[in-house]
This record gives structure tokens, C-alpha cells and sequence, in this order.
């Protein structure tokens, strides 16, 4: 007879109120720049869409359950200039639809201006093999493999506000779904006037050496011809 063992969670059982004590501890209630104190978050009370009017920051700061399920807010985009462009592959569907939705939802939270997840050509692969090793064979098989893909684009924001972005996706990643992100750094006017124009740290070595061979020639050609008495 087969003995079954129960599997057990290696992370510690904290009760609520110490986890919420040690939030309560570590952050500052009169932190500046702040409009909600971090310690009252989410917002209880209740909002109905048809008596109350509230703006999108509150709606975000506020714990509606079900929230998750729906589309986030798209934030509209102010300067229409690209900051990120991120990639999603995987080989199954049903994960990549719940990634990609995980995703927009945390740029919605973020205040991140980005577009819906827009579906790309799924890559199809097929090969061909032998049923058997026999040399008279009368069948092969066929194996596919499909790779689906999805796109999320991101403007106007901040490149501090898209690391946090990427960064918590990176940490929440899901198994069975690749991400490949692509940033764009923008530096100020006039950088390049900035940088040292005597420094050869960034200098091409293949450029400089056939000087210093004819240097090196001249040198052994009057070190080896006679001196004149």
C-alpha cells in the first residue's frame, strides 16, 4: 500500500496583524509628496458609478472586488512619445492571455500610458520524422510547435516609473511565458558638448596602431645604423 505525504508550505504562517504592523512600522505617515497615507490603503468605502462621482485616482486607490477580472484604465497618452515595447511568447495560450492581462493592469496601476495587448502572428514550426527505423517504412509522423505572441507598447512616463514596471512583472514572471522588453533613454540637449574630447579611453585601438609601428620603425632603423665619429 502506497503512503501519501502531505505537501507543506515552507513560508511561515504570519498572522495579519503582524504583517500589518510591520508595514504600519517601516512606513512614514507624513511622508511629502504624498496625497494617501500608505497605511490606509486600499480605500473602504464604497463608490457607485451611478450616484457618486470620483475621479480615476480614486477609483484606483480604492478596493472593489471583481476590479481584476475587467479591463484596467488606459491611461491617455499626453506626448505620444514611446518609452517601452514589451514582447510576451508562449506556447500556451490561456498563460499568455493571463500575463499580458497581469501586465496592463500593473501599467494601469502605475499610471502608465500604454495600448491594449495587441496579437502578433503565431510562429509555426513542423517536422517530419520517421515512424520507425526500419528502412522499408511505410509512415512518418509530424510534430508542430507554436509559439503565440503578444505586444504592449508604453508612452510618456517617466524611465524610473517603467523599471518599477518591468521590475515587478521580472519578479511575478509566470512559467511558460517568455518577456523580451525594449526601453528608450532620452538624454537632455547639449550632452554630447559635455563629454571630454581629450579622452582616449574610448579610442579605437586599430586606429592608432599603424603610427605607432612606423613610430617603432624609425626607432629601430637609428638605433641600428652606426654612429658617425
Amino acid at each position: 500500500m502506497l503512503g501519501l505525504s502531505t505537501a507543506r508550505s515552507t513560508r511561515r504562517c504570519i498572522p495579519t496583524t503582524v504583517r500589518c504592523r510591520r508595514h504600519e512600522s517601516t512606513v512614514s505617515k507624513n511622508t511629502p509628496g504624498l496625497k494617501y497615507d500608505p497605511s490606509k490603503l486600499p480605500l473602504t468605502k464604497p463608490l457607485d458609478p451611478t450616484k457618486d462621482v470620483f475621479t480615476e485616482e480614486e477609483y484606483a486607490a480604492t478596493l472593489i472586488h471583481g476590479r481584476s477580472v475587467h479591463e484596467p484604465f488606459f491611461h491617455p497618452r499626453t506626448h505620444d512619445i514611446p518609452v517601452a515595447n514589451i514582447h510576451f511568447r508562449s506556447h500556451h495560450v490561456q498563460l499568455l492571455n493571463l500575463f499580458t492581462h497581469f501586465a496592463v493592469h500593473a501599467a494601469s496601476s502605475l499610471g502608465i500610458p500604454t495600448s491594449k495587448v495587441v496579437p502578433l502572428p503565431t510562429q509555426r514550426t513542423l517536422w517530419t520524422v520517421l515512424r520507425s527505423p526500419f528502412v522499408h517504412k511505410k509512415s512518418q509522423e509530424n510534430f508542430e510547435r507554436k509559439v503565440h505572441k503578444r505586444a504592449v507598447k508604453a508612452w510618456d512616463a517617466d524611465p524610473e516609473v517603467v523599471g518599477r514596471w518591468v521590475t515587478y512583472l521580472r519578479a511575478h514572471a509566470m512559467p511558460g511565458v517568455g518577456m523580451k522588453v525594449t526601453t528608450w533613454d532620452r538624454l537632455p540637449l547639449g550632452v554630447g558638448s559635455r563629454v571630454a574630447v581629450g579622452d582616449n579611453s574610448m579610442e579605437n585601438p586599430s586606429l592608432s596602431a599603424p603610427k605607432k609601428i612606423q613610430e617603432l620603425g624609425k626607432k629601430i632603423v637609428e638605433e641600428q645604423r652606426p654612429h658617425q665619429v
